[in-house]
């Protein structure tokens, strides 16, 4: 059992900790209360190390001394201390819990191999096995007979598409479609004999009495975009830093050199002349011909390529193809647009010959021939012409198609119908929705059936005994509809997953969520520990009820009490569990419902106080008096402001690092109080009302300025406005003795008492 915690060096804010004198020693029950940052977290961390047994990387370099029933437990013989502790704080949840839906360790708790729990698992597991075999018949009922369905279906599509001669692709799918539109209908869709063969006629009537659809004319064309890049080559050069001026000036030696320079590979005798070859002219000749000269014929090549694929080269239509009433119009434009296609065709095989001349002389600068900048638009307006002649010739094609298209359509549903009247389709779709709710049925008995067997299988089975603990607490928690545990298989061992209640993978938490879970997790796990284990383990708890509101704290309180504190007979003392609980909160709800639980007398409950009293060190020690006496936050704030109006030495740190925070919620409280209905009044604004806007001012200007997340850091390096704090406080205390008398009379009195 611990005693009490002697030194603390090199963790957090416990930079250097000694044990302040007169602090009293554990308990069996120990609440701490303390605020944000102030040191809470650091202390559940120190036991983490004592239930780990082996270092920490996060917390190396920490001394500490804690003293035992047993001896002294230090940062040199913590591993081989005998002390069973537990801890839940953050590093438990992440270490412990996924919340991004994968799989987890599970709780591992003896349940009872109880014959009776098997005998049942066996009954469910035949009616499982049996509510899966009808399932699978009428399934099979249900598969026969929408094949039944297809097949006849594919069927008369391909005798539809056959006898009204249809060219586009008619299924079964189509025919499925064209099932829904007729069922639509309230009247039959059956036609009568004399519209039969008059639509019959016409959906089979040949197509070669009337002309054909022709297709529009398109061409991509790139002279614009050609002369823009041949001019651009054509006004480059390659490098001249190696270049012989014989061979620039005489294009025809620089090819044939050009040509000769590879036969010349590795020989020592010129082909052409017989003579010696001298190295060093060799060398000069090869630096002419440089990469950057090859790069830019290839740069010509390839767009000589893309000059000489421009040409347009294309076949017509001819006149013949389009109405007669059209064709003049057409040939009209046709004329334009071989007269514009020619010339359009005479610039390119210019421009061609351009590139060649810049290949032969690379050296030379040159511009391109000039073009006409319309040749592009008046190819592409002698098009637009020819093709307005061919879209009014398929405008009178499509509407010859659109009567011959209206009777094909009667036609398809004077079939479906025929069909439908033939399967008597009614009675059919009411016999597949009777199977597929059998199917339904009997899923749902096999599903309800296997979650039983879970159930079951539960008083057997480690992890899913485990798992029913764990959702009970949850279910308290969150509701019959919260997230639950599953047990699942990964490889050959079970694993935990977080699941919702329709199954799904729970992810994507709200933080109360994962603050609940992870307690019932913890509170769960305890029970892996042996009775005898557990009555000497040594239990820390800090802040369980994080993003829970008011009911949660409540029934996690409730919780605590059921896990941790019992009495051996009726009427008898109250005690814990285990060997020692340690709970530590910033909540100060939490803290005195916490109080509350039995047992409360002295010699088994103790109170300890964390505070903040420099940027890198905090305190621990007893609780104060007032703080511990009354159930207010409110009187331990005012206890705060009544030492600091006492102390002799303002400047005391100890004091002063409370004092900010403290003065600024003490106002929030009073001025609540005062305006218990204003919530939507700020502070100040409530301030304002009650002290006047001007000394509102004097007490609350300098309260803000240092009640900000950093005022740590600010009051050691202002030390010089610590006059400004003692006048908003004496300002504050003296208004409310003036204006509220009876109110300070009380408050005086409850701090005098305590």
């Amino acid at each position: 059992m611990l005693k009490n915690i002697q030194k603390i060096k090199g963790l957090g804010v416990y930079s250097d900790y000694t044990k302040p004198a007169g602090t009293q020693d554990f308990a069996v029950k120990n609440l701490i209360y303390g605020w944000n940052y102030s040191g809470k977290t650091s202390l559940s961390r120190l036991f983490s190390l004592i239930e780990a047994k082996q270092s920490n990387p996060d917390l190396a370099g920490c001394a500490f001394t804690f003293e035992t029933t047993s001896g002294l437990v230090t940062e040199a013989n913590f591993d081989k201390s005998p002390l069973i502790v537990r801890v839940f704080n953050s590093d438990f949840i992440a270490k412990n819990l996924n919340f991004a839906g994968g799989g987890f360790e599970p709780i591992l708790l003896l349940g009872a191999d109880s014959e009776t729990a098997q005998k049942e698992i066996d009954r469910c597991e035949a009616m499982t096995k049996r509510a899966i075999q009808r399932s699978q018949e009428s399934k099979v009922q249900s598969d026969s007979l929408e094949k039944s369905l297809r097949d006849a279906k594919t069927s008369e599509a391909a005798k539809i598409k056959k006898n009204l001669a249809l060219v586009a692709a008619y299924t079964a799918t189509h025919f499925q479609a064209d099932i829904v539109t007729v069922q639509l209908f309230d009247e039959s869709q059956l036609l009568s004999a004399d519209s039969y063969q008059a639509d019959l006629k016409l959906a089979l009537t040949s197509d070669q009495d009337r002309p054909t659809k022709v297709d529009e004319v398109s061409l991509s064309l790139e002279l614009n975009s050609l002369y823009a890049d041949i001019k651009a080559v054509m006004a480059k050069t390659p490098s001249l830093a190696t270049t012989i001026d014989n061979l620039v000036k005489n294009p025809l030696i620089e090819r044939w050199v050009e040509s000769g320079l590879p036969i010349h590979k590795d020989k020592e005798i010129c082909e052409f002349c017989g003579n010696t070859l001298d190295e060093h002219r060799l060398a000069e000749l090869k630096a002419h011909f440089s990469k950057d000269l090859s790069d830019h014929k290839k740069m010509i090549d390839a767009l000589l390529v893309r000059v000489q694929n421009a040409i347009i080269n294309f076949s017509m239509p001819t006149e013949a193809e389009l109405n007669a009433k059209f064709r003049a119009r057409f040939k009209a434009g046709q004329n334009i647009a071989k007269a514009a296609i020619s010339e359009y065709n005479d610039a390119i095989k210019a421009l061609a010959a351009d590139l060649k001349r810049k290949m032969d002389s690379p050296f030379v600068v040159a511009d391109p021939g000039p073009i006409t900048d319309t040749l592009e638009l008046n190819v592409r307006e002698s098009l637009n012409e020819i093709n307005q002649a061919i879209r009014s010739h398929n405008l009178i094609v499509d509407n010859f198609l659109t009567e011959k298209n209206a009777s094909i359509a009667r036609l398809k549903k004077h079939f479906v119908q025929q069909f439908l009247d033939a399967f008597n389709m009614e009675s059919q779709n009411a016999k597949l929705a009777r199977l597929e709710r059998n199917i339904k049925k009997f899923d749902w008995c096999s599903q309800k059936l296997q979650a039983e067997v879970l159930k079951l299988k539960a008083i057997i089975s480690k992890a899913q005994q485990g798992r029913e603990e764990i959702n009970q607490r949850l279910e308290t928690l969150m509701g019959a509809e919260g997230v639950q545990i599953n047990v699942i298989k990964v490889g050959d061992q079970e694993r935990f997953q977080l699941v919702r209640r329709d199954g799904a993978i729970a992810k994507h938490l709200s933080e109360g969520e994962k603050t609940a879970i992870a307690f019932a997790f913890f509170l769960t796990k305890l029970k892996e520990l042996k009775p005898e284990e557990l009555k000497v383990a040594i239990v820390y708890i800090d802040d369980p009820i994080s993003s829970l509101d008011s009911n949660h704290i409540f029934q996690v309180t409730a919780m605590i009490k059921e896990a941790f504190f019992h009495q051996e007979r009726e009427g008898g003392p109250w005690t814990t569990r285990c060997g020692q609980t340690f709970f530590s909160t910033h909540n100060f709800e939490f803290f005195s419902l916490l109080r509350e639980l039995n047992p409360q007398k002295e010699n088994l409950a103790k109170h300890f106080l964390v505070r903040r009293i420099a940027p890198n060190k905090s305190s621990f020690g007893n609780m104060p008096n007032s703080m511990f006496r009354y159930s207010s936050e409110y009187h331990f704030l005012f206890d705060v402001l009544h030492q600091f109006q006492k102390a002799p030495d303002k400047t005391e740190f100890n004091v002063l690092m409370l004092l900010p925070n403290a003065v600024r919620r003490f106002v929030e409280l009073y001025t609540f109080s005062k305006y218990p209905g204003a919530r939507g009044l700020t502070v100040d604004q409530r301030a304002d009302r009650i002290f006047g806007p001007e000394k509102s001012k004097r007490i609350l200007k300098v309260l803000h300025y240092f009640s900000h997340a950093n005022n740590i850091e600010r009051l050691a390096e202002n030390n010089e406005l610590i006059f400004d704090i003692e006048a908003a406080v004496n300002e504050l205390i003296n208004t409310i003795r003036t204006t509220d008398p009876l109110h300070m009379e009380a408050l005086e009195a409850a701090v005098a008492q305590a």
